[in-house]
């Protein structure tokens, strides 16, 4: 009898486990997914940025070449 609460309770501290991991997973792939469309919009305007600065030091250089 003792046995059978014993496999009962383990089975009952396995699923409250399983289902706490599991929560936590899905929390930080919710969390990782709700950052992609911040990153893009980082991405996007680090990239205005670069080629600005690229046309800017294009513009410098012509400009003492001459």
């Amino acid at each position: 009898m003792g046995e059978a609460i014993g496999k009962v309770l383990f089975v009952v501290i396995a699923l409250i486990v399983i289902a706490s991991v599991g929560s936590l997973i899905l929390s930080v792939l919710g969390l990782v997914l709700g950052l992609i469309p911040l990153l893009v919009k980082l991405a996007v305007f680090g990239g205005l940025i670069y080629l600005g600065w690229i046309a800017f030091n294009k513009l410098t250089k012509s400009s003492q070449t001459l």
